[in-house]
């Protein structure tokens, strides 16, 4: 069940409408929004990085293959990076 806040009902022609989002003139809480979404984007963009370094860093001590892994996780990372990048611009392109 999905509850609503007053501030998302609205009365129209004698019947109650959801707006979902509703824009306000509050400049503090756009920053506090632009704030979260930036730390989205690093998130999106550090951890398939991490992710991608640190398994090549444990395969390769398992294998001994010293560079190799750890290039081919960098590479995965970076694409992995790119391909949220994408996403994002798809994301924020529809909204906008």
């Amino acid at each position: 069940m999905v509850k609503y806040s007053r501030s998302h009902i609205q009365k129209v022609n004698g019947s109650f409408v959801i707006v979902p989002f509703q824009q306000k003139g509050n400049r503090k809480s756009d920053e506090g929004f632009r704030l979260i979404d930036t730390m989205d984007l690093g998130v999106y963009f550090v951890v398939p990085l991490l992710v991608g370094l640190g398994l090549g860093i444990v395969l390769d001590m398992k294998l001994g293959t010293k560079p190799v892994c750890i290039i081919s996780g960098l590479l995965l990372g970076v694409l992995g990076s790119f391909f949220n990048l994408i996403k994002i611009v798809q994301h924020y392109s529809k909204h906008a």
